[in-house]
């Protein structure tokens, strides 16, 4: 959410800033219209409310016929317009929600096609024997079963068993032992959310086919699509001290998403699933560390996936991929030999103080109190991570060697094939 103030002074600015993200920008002509609206009318009803409190000072002393029926007709015109003022507030509040986050100066203006590559990182590996994909390696390692996930709930649900599952857990232990040493607090999250945590941190597509999210019939309450819901939200209302921050967490959960619109798209495997788990930071900061903050996160996903010994590309998205609430945003693409290109991993982003607006989350400093900034990266898409070191590693037989860096966390060096 941005600022109204900032809204009405710089109306084409903020116009521009959203068309450049994709995002419908003649909502700012409607929000400035009835933000218009109901500023006039707070100056009626606060008028109203003024005589009406005269009038009654008025019949503590002198109770007449003339200065009751004054009264009672001043209250009848509050009893009309209360209604309607807090109409057009809700109007104002659901208008501005629309709004996306502006982008950095830095952050290109384009489309998806239009996204930077920064780097890429890493020899790709020239295997002397066909390459297999992360699915048929799975089966000859009968580490990922798709037929029994579909069986017992739908598809788009898999089960990760044996060494597989042990890889998980060894991708969880690597990557919080990590975390940990940069001052991350690790967090297990609720893996559901209310409504207003999750359109606070600005889960709020630019229409229900895009918003991605499951929602529990009966219940204010959403399966969460990341961490960052949940880590984010915890802290709502709430304002910090300058000396608390920054304060960082990486929160373990699982993640549902709908998907809908994707069918017939990565139908294979488990690229594009309804249900994963994934490894996200956050860091709430003073709004003046929140870049440099922002590029220690990506240093800390680049790092990553270079000791895990994974060839990728660093991508800096331009205005219409950035979403939401980013204001930059880096994704780091891993290199998928079935697929002969790179494929998104992680990503990370500086929300600057949009999340913080939404909820209410502000820092105490100077004598008063002013909104922080949110920022949120992916350590692991755990799914994710298996395809590329399922792929990257595999042997001619079918079986997979762990990578390094793993490998005091799991055992054993290589998942081997299963008769």
């Amino acid at each position: 959410m941005l600022d109204m103030q900032y809204v009405r002074d710089n109306a084409e600015l903020v116009k521009k800033a959203t068309k450049d993200k994709g995002f419908d920008s003649s909502v700012i002509d409607e929000l400035l219209s009835i933000d218009e609206k109901h500023r006039a009318l707070i100056a009626e009803v606060e008028k109203i409310r003024h005589d009406r409190n005269n009038l009654n000072d008025q019949l503590k002393k002198n109770r007449t016929e003339e200065l009751i029926s004054q009264s009672r007709s001043l209250k009848a015109e509050l009893d009309k317009k209360e209604p309607e003022l807090d109409a057009l507030a809700q109007q104002v509040k659901e208008l501005a929600l629309k709004i996306p986050n502006p982008s950095a100066a830095d952050v290109l203006v384009g489309k998806e096609e239009d996204n930077q590559v920064v780097r890429q990182v890493g020899k790709i590996k020239d295997f002397s024997f066909p390459v297999r994909d992360h699915l048929e390696l799975g089966m000859l390692t009968k580490t990922l079963d798709l037929t029994a996930g579909t069986k017992v709930a739908q598809s788009g649900f898999y089960y990760v068993k044996g060494m597989g599952a042990m890889l998980e857990f060894a991708l969880v232990q690597y990557a919080l032992n990590k975390l940990a040493k940069h001052g991350f607090t690790p967090v297990i999250t609720p893996n559901v959310a209310n409504e207003h945590s999750v359109v606070g941190c600005g889960f709020q597509a630019r229409s229900d086919k895009e918003r991605q999210i499951y929602h529990i019939d009966g219940e204010d309450l959403d399966l969460i699509g990341t961490a960052e819901i949940t880590l984010v939200g915890q802290h709502q209302d709430t304002t910090f001290n300058a000396s608390d921050l920054p304060l960082k967490y990486a929160g373990y959960s699982y993640c549902y998403r709908y998907e809908k619109g994707s069918y017939g798209r990565d139908v294979r495997g488990i690229i594009r699933v309804h249900e994963f788990r994934k490894i996200e930071m956050v860091v709430f900061c003073l709004p003046e560390e929140s870049d440099a903050i922002h590029e220690k996160l990506r240093e800390i996903e680049e790092e990553i996936w270079t000791e895990l010994g994974v060839p990728y590309q660093l991508i800096k998205m331009a205005t219409g991929d950035l979403g939401n609430a980013a204001s930059r945003k880096y994704d780091i693409e891993a290199w998928m030999p079935s697929q002969n290109k790179y494929r998104e991993v992680t990503s990370t982003s500086n929300t600057t103080d949009f999340q913080a607006r939404r909820l209410g989350i502000k820092v105490r400093r100077n004598g008063g109190t002013e909104y922080l900034h949110t920022l949120n990266g992916t350590a692991f898409a755990l799914g994710r991570a298996m395809i590329a070191i399922y792929e990257n590693y595999q042997n001619e037989d079918g079986s997979i060697t762990i990578p390094t860096v793993l490998q005091p966390f799991i055992g054993t060096t290589v998942i081997p094939v299963q008769k």
